[in-house]
């Protein structure tokens, strides 16, 4: 945080009452919200939610070291305290409130895949003084958690935006004010929240609503490959020449796009990314990398990475020895290699049906000789679609399994997932495939099923916690 923000400063930007213990004018390093990570000389903020309830735990973190504590709790502790109405709203007054001393530079993206992702590629190559969202620090508690990372050094300041609902996008934008927007891609995660694709258009599409008319905005990067994201951007910016902010356009399909996937492959045996990149129209700024990410949707991200950058005139030179240090996110295309010659490919983080496709269909020319064991949770946050795109996975399964990739074993966990176990298991009986209701169960079959060679795939939406299987793997 900021060396000039002092307890006093916290307790004016929430409105609470201060405790006679100290004058409250000592600096603050940095804001923590669980007791359980915190370290010496942090300020407790405790936080309420539906499961949990940080205001039982002040005295822990009186305990653990903490030099204040901001809390709705009228219990007496032995340090600073600041008592607030409401714990959450005082993390977002901070965080509103840090924005506006923020004279930096703000990226935002959204979008129904990849944005995370993205999000860390554009943190690399933006180089040092840079700040990001940790995670998926991307509703209004964890963008406000990331503002409190800055420091007197930063630079820049890379935000993820996400939503469940419409608006949430708008006030994100509203409270934290973007320069530079992106919308990854519109595709059907959390369709069953929003009443179908026009829903994700809406709630996606007020990231560029907002950008049109801020004073301050200074480029959006587009992606022409999507045309739900060409859609919103159409009706935001209709003569787009004329805009008073920079575009610049990525894509893998259109030339004459600003920034060009030329060619992109994925080395067979290794899963490596190998990309040519075109920068421009000067041959000399074209680039060739190869990256150890999984999935050949990654691709796109970097390329989406490289013309947010470019807005902010970040050179192609610095592109060019920054873009090697890119790593895959946490649990997103992670590549893990075990004992016998055994591949883990690590997307346990998430899933959605555009995202798990992708994934499938790098998986398909992945190591040709080898067995694949699948290990797919269920997909959430689909309502009444979730049925028909569980199913509609197996249909696509199956078709794999038709061009000549028969060596394959199935394993799908808790609730609509046995969808896909369930079409695959009708259209390719010679398949093996098996369902389980419980994590544990299936951790348990993939140790016993697992043979020297094989390449295990893992991906599911985040409350089936698929990470257990991968933990007993490693």
């Amino acid at each position: 945080m900021y060396s000039s923000i002092t307890f006093k400063k916290l307790a004016d930007w929430t409105g609470g009452i201060l405790s006679d213990r100290g004058e409250g004018e000592f600096s603050i390093d940095s804001l923590s919200t669980d007791s359980r990570t915190l370290k010496s000389g942090d300020v407790f903020l405790a936080l309420k939610g539906e499961s949990f309830d940080g205001n039982l735990f002040i005295q822990e973190a009186a305990k653990r070291g903490a030099r204040g504590v901001i809390t709705e709790s009228p219990e007496p502790v032995a340090i600073p305290k600041i008592q607030v109405k409401d714990g959450l709203a005082s993390l977002i007054s901070i965080g509103e409130n840090l924005r506006k001393l923020f004279s930096g530079e703000v990226f935002a993206m959204t979008g129904s895949a990849g944005k995370s992702s993205t999000k860390d590629m554009v943190a690399v190559l933006l180089g040092e003084n840079t700040v990001s969202s940790p995670a998926s620090f991307n509703n209004l508690m964890g963008v406000s958690r990331t503002l409190c990372l800055v420091k007197d050094s930063t630079q820049k300041l890379v935000l993820e935006m996400g939503m469940n609902q419409f608006g949430e996008i708008a006030e994100l934008c509203r409270r934290f004010q973007p320069h530079y927007a992106m919308i990854t891609n519109i595709g059907d995660a959390h369709i069953g929240k929003l009443g179908g694709q026009e829903g994700i258009f809406r709630a996606k599409k007020e990231m560029f609503d907002f950008l049109s008319q801020f004073p301050q905005a200074k480029g959006l990067a587009l992606n022409a490959d999507d045309p739900w994201v060409m859609e919103a951007f159409k009706q935001n910016f209709p003569s787009s020449r004329d805009s008073k902010i920079k575009v610049l356009t990525y894509s893998k399909n259109e030339k004459t796009a600003d920034v060009f996937l030329a060619h992109q492959e994925m080395d067979s045996n290794s899963g490596f990314l190998n990309l040519q990149i075109r920068i421009g129209s000067d041959p000399k700024d074209e680039l060739a990398v190869s990256l150890p990410i999984f999935g050949e949707h990654h691709a796109q991200n970097i390329i989406a990475a490289i013309a947010m950058v470019r807005l902010a005139n970040v050179s192609v030179a610095d592109i060019r020895q920054r873009i090697s240090k890119i790593q895959p996110a946490s649990h997103r295309g992670e590549i893990r290699l075990l004992s016998q010659n055994k591949i883990v490919i690590d997307e346990t983080y998430n899933s959605n049906p555009k995202a798990l496709k992708s994934s499938l269909d790098s998986l398909k020319k992945l190591a040709l000789n080898k067995r694949k064991v699948l290990v797919l949770g269920e997909m959430r946050e689909l309502g009444p679609f979730s049925s028909a795109l569980h199913d509609e996975i197996g249909f696509y399964l199956a078709d794999w399994v038709k061009q000549g990739h028969p060596s394959l074993l199935l394993v799908t966990v808790q609730g609509d997932a046995k969808k896909i176990s369930e079409r695959l298991s009708s259209l390719c009986p010679q398949i093996e495939t098996h369902h389980f209701d419980q994590v544990q169960q299936a951790t348990q079959f993939v140790n016993q099923q697992l043979k020297p060679e094989d390449i295990v795939f893992l991906k599911g939406s985040r409350g089936v916690k698929l990470e257990t299987v991968l933990a007993s793997l490693k």
